[in-house]
């Protein structure tokens, strides 16, 4: 059984980003006020995540770091990033999901 979330609930939406992130060895998001995106409500804030609806469509843009190889693919993460969230997202609530824009704020590269 799927649970629903309530059209108006940006804070459990957030909170699904993040989770599915975290599943992502190679990604963080970027928090605190060096991030550019964050999703706000009566006492919480999640840093790097914004939640954005238009025409019944649930849009999302993430803030990311990135710790990759050399032989590492950004595009590829990415991709991969956006599978997790979308999935994560739709198992939790029918809203549609539209566009998931993905922001590198910083890359660190490993030997």
């Amino acid at each position: 059984m799927t649970q629903s979330i309530s059209p108006l609930d940006e804070h459990l939406i957030a909170e699904a980003v993040t989770r599915s992130v975290s599943r992502v060895p190679e990604t963080a998001i970027l928090t605190g006020p060096e991030a550019n995106f964050s999703t706000v409500g009566p006492g919480w804030r999640v840093w790097g995540v914004a939640v954005h609806r238009e025409r019944e469509t649930l849009n999302i843009a993430i803030e990311l770091v990135m710790t990759i190889d050399k032989d590492s693919s950004i595009p590829a993460i990415s991709a991969r990033v956006r599978d997790m969230v979308r999935a994560e997202i739709q198992s939790l609530t029918s809203e549609r999901v539209g566009w998931i824009n993905i922001r590198i704020a910083d890359v660190h590269v490993t030997e």
